[in-house]
């Protein structure tokens, strides 16, 4: 019996032990739970045990933006950007016709969505362009499409481009590979656009053609699929902008082109059992380029004079720098070859525009204090300032600055040269004259001494001299 109610006793004991986890689990389980409900929001009705009425708990009403006004308006034009007037374009059943300038103008509407457009010259129907993104009355019956949504940019302008081809584009290839650009329609959408290519080819069906658009010699952007040509030997390409880039007027250059490398070996093969062996082989890359004027003039001449203010106010500012530079360092090396600090007063006050301090300390020997103050509190400074602005984001008047990607890299070359030159001279030169040990401030990581030197000096002079096409952008 004692030994029995040991065992039920141990056994009751044991329940009791696992029994405390279960137990706190199941109390903090409910802890957690608890806190959830609470942290949820959500509509009901609240029904209190002593209330006669339920409260109705609302939640705040979503906010309803209202869609905005947008225009489509543009030019046709030629490629040098003169407009062609006449030209009518046709939106279903809305159609308006370029004036003498070339410009056109469709109604504002509340409403996005894709439309065929038609472009007739002189009664004949020119060039259609499928899915183009047009606006819409917002109380016409049965109009498709939604508030903009289409686009992320929300513009409350599209801005087109249509362009009439002009002489023949310049094209490569024999005449049973020939590739030639017709129209042209550009779609500017605020931040970013499209640009449609029309063209035809005697390239056999099914080839591919890229597309990509250029400005001032450097690659803008680039098609994401080839052009394919059709069986009646017409193609037409597009070229997306992201909305990341800006859109500058002026002209540019599309160029379309046909590699035998990224097509398929087996059609390749049988491409060339019509146009004859090895003929697209040995043909190697066929292409064609137009200009394409994008924007109009007034907009282009706004933009190149702020980019002209910029680059002359930029250029002046380096050569003062360089030539203030050049000039105390003269005075130092004359000082250095031992003229009487005298004689060097006497000569730099006839100078015009002297305006420097003596770099003769009182012993009438070389100051080095005084160098540094020049170098390192007045000059260096000013250099950086001017590098660290072209460096901005915006810089120039609205980050007009960077519509030319030479003028802005050689801009940032010839302050980082300049810049560069102060420590050359200052480390190789001015120091070792009077056998002082260089300045830990004037580190240059290249040891060539006064070769480092010449190579800086030709390199600014080459950024002097092609920076100066942009100083004369615009005819004053």
């Amino acid at each position: 019996m004692r030994e029995s109610r040991s065992k039920i006793h141990l056994s009751l004991l044991a329940l009791l032990v696992m029994s405390v986890p279960l137990a706190l689990f199941f109390y903090y389980y409910s802890n957690l739970m608890n806190e959830a409900q609470e942290d949820r929001p959500e509509a009901r009705l609240v029904h209190e045990l002593y209330e006669d009425d339920p409260v109705e708990e609302k939640l705040p009403e979503p906010v309803v933006v209202e869609a905005s006004e947008f225009e489509v308006s543009g030019r046709v034009c030629l490629p040098d950007g003169s407009g062609v007037p006449g030209l009518k374009l046709i939106l279903a059943q809305e159609s308006v016709v370029a004036g003498p300038d070339g410009s056109f103008h469709f109604p504002a509407a509340k409403r996005g969505r894709e439309s065929v457009l038609r472009i007739e010259l002189n009664g004949k129907e020119f060039a259609v362009f499928e899915k183009v993104l047009v606006g819409d009355d917002p109380v016409a019956a049965g109009a498709g499409g939604t508030a903009l949504e289409l686009l992320p940019s929300k513009p409350a302008k599209i801005e087109w481009t249509v362009q009439v081809p002009g002489k023949p584009a310049a094209a490569s290839g024999g005449k049973k590979t020939f590739i030639g650009l017709g129209a042209v329609l550009v779609e500017g959408w605020g931040g970013g656009g499209r640009i449609s290519v029309q063209g035809t080819s005697r390239l056999p069906a099914g080839a591919g053609i890229y597309s990509h658009l250029s400005f001032d010699g450097f690659r803008v952007a680039g098609c994401l699929d080839p052009a394919v040509v059709s069986a009646e030997g017409r193609w037409q390409g597009t070229v997306f902008i992201s909305p990341e880039h800006r859109w500058y007027s002026g002209p540019h250059e599309l160029t379309a082109s046909f590699s035998v490398v990224v097509e398929d070996p087996r059609l390749v093969a049988e491409w060339e059992q019509t146009l004859g062996e090895g003929s697209l082989q040995d043909a190697g890359e066929i292409a064609a380029s137009s200009g394409v004027y994008i924007g109009n003039p007034k907009a282009a001449e706004a933009e190149d004079r702020a980019v002209q203010i910029y680059t002359v106010r930029m250029v002046q500012e380096a050569r003062r720098h360089r030539d203030g530079l050049r000039s105390r360092v003269d005075e130092i090396l004359r000082l250095g070859k031992g003229w009487s600090p005298e004689l060097l007063a006497v000569r730099n006050g006839k100078r015009p525009g002297w305006f420097h301090e003596g770099l003769v300390g009182e012993d009438g020997s070389f100051s080095e204090k005084t160098w540094r103050v020049y170098l390192d509190e007045r000059w260096r400074p000013g250099i950086s300032a001017l590098l660290k602005e072209h460096r901005g984001k915006q810089p120039g008047e609205d980050g007009t600055a960077r519509k030319y990607q030479e003028c802005y890299s050689r801009l940032e070359g010839l302050l980082s040269g300049v810049l560069q030159m102060s420590r050359v001279y200052s480390m190789f030169i001015v120091y070792p004259s009077f056998d002082l040990k260089p300045h830990e401030k004037d580190f240059y990581l290249d040891e060539r001494g006064r070769e480092d030197l010449a190579v800086l000096k030709r390199i600014v002079d080459e950024h002097f001299e092609r920076l100066e096409r942009f100083t004369t952008l615009v005819e004053k």
